[in-house]
């Protein structure tokens, strides 16, 4: 199969997903929008730019010129199926050459945005019919879509996985340690989510001096994809005089880097507004570290509150903060083992691209 994905170029799990695809010997494209300037794609994966010409210094007209490119990409390369990633993109969807099109909503963007403005829910409605197929990795993620128009034939949970030869209980350790020279003994917490709003970084930072006061010198290391941190962060941070306490790592390979920071965490905190199945509590699971989340539906029916990992209110800083000092102080432990199997048993990366692929067929079929 010819198989294309609209793409932000640097999305390490979608490569984790798209190096199935070429191992099955797939031909795989990524139509990278123009502002990523080095797509992090694997080896075989044909990086395709759209058009940066002096449309798109126009924001009405570079609209008009991604539908325009795309249509003409997928008619060039005779792509089977267009793989459109997020419902931002959807509008692609009618106007594709491509002999399919797939339609995925991306994370808890389909719980958000629709609510947010009339516009997107607007959009949705319009392009989920273009849709031969819409895929998504939770079921509040597919109940919600199909609220605003996706259809209930060919719509699947699928999820991305995790790469059990990278995120595993065999992680070397103290490869993360000695790179920031935390010494042993030494806690550190660990968060890898973005810094945009919905991830509520400023809670984890708020937590920081209370921790300090029980556990002097702590470390809270942060990473994403994002090259800065926001003026609003620098702020708090030197408000709470906790700039000795933070390390920004920035930008961390997925595959080379991620698994050591994930296995030498003492806890990983993603407590998001949003959330819907995130990979990066999946990885600290795989790798046996105990985590801690926000109390949202997506974990109901796959974990077990207080067995599994530890939950607490969304932007609450105080039950936060206790949560933390719980686990680093030994008040609460969970069965990193339990969560370990049920991750292996249920969210493997091969499994979820067996689904994809299988999907892939049965729509070109028809």
């Amino acid at each position: 199969m010819r198989i294309a994905f609209i793409s932000r170029g640097n999305d390490p799990y979608l490569n984790t997903r798209v190096k199935q695809l070429l191992m099955r010997m797939h031909e795989v494209y990524y139509f990278v929008l123009p502002s990523i300037k080095n797509p992090l794609a694997p080896k075989g994966v044909k990086c395709i730019y759209i058009n940066s010409g002096v449309l798109n210094n126009i924001k009405f007209l570079r609209f008009f010129n991604y539908l325009y490119t795309i249509r003409n990409l997928t008619k060039k390369y005779k792509t089977d199926i267009l793989h459109i990633i997020n419902m931002a993109f959807s509008m692609h969807a009618p106007f594709s050459k491509s002999k399919k099109v797939i339609l995925e909503n991306e994370g808890s963007d389909v719980l958000l945005w629709p609510v947010k403005s009339w516009r997107r829910r607007l959009q949705y409605r319009f392009c989920y019919p273009y849709a031969d197929a819409v895929i998504q990795d939770s079921k509040i993620s597919q109940d919600a879509g199909i609220r605003y128009g996706a259809p209930k034939r060919n719509n699947e949970i699928i999820e991305i996985g995790i790469d059990f030869t990278k995120f595993n209980l065999d992680v070397k350790k103290n490869v993360a340690r000695q790179r920031l020279k935390i010494r042993d003994g030494q806690k550190f917490v660990f968060c890898s989510r973005s810094f945009e709003e919905r991830y509520n970084i400023d809670t984890i930072i708020e937590t920081i001096p209370k921790v300090n006061s029980k556990i002097p010198g702590i470390k809270y290391v942060f990473s994403s994809l994002t090259d800065d941190i926001g003026e609003t962060y620098r702020r708090l941070i030197d408000k709470l005089n906790i700039r000795k306490n933070i390390i920004f790592t920035i930008y961390l390979d997925h595959e080379k880097e991620m698994p050591f920071f994930v296995k030498d965490s003492d806890v990983v905190v993603s407590v998001p507004s949003s959330d819907s199945s995130p990979g990066s509590v999946y990885e600290a699971m795989a790798c046996g570290t105990p985590v801690i989340i926000s109390e949202l539906p997506w974990y109901h029916g796959k974990f077990e509150k207080d067995r599994d990992l530890v939950t607490v209110p969304v932007r609450n800083v105080e039950k936060l903060a206790t949560a933390i000092l719980d686990i680093l102080e030994g008040r609460k432990t969970l069965d990193l083992a339990s969560a370990y199997k049920k991750v292996f048993d249920h969210l493997n990366y091969e499994t979820e691209n067996q689904k994809l692929e299988a999907l892939y067929e049965r729509i070109l079929e028809k």
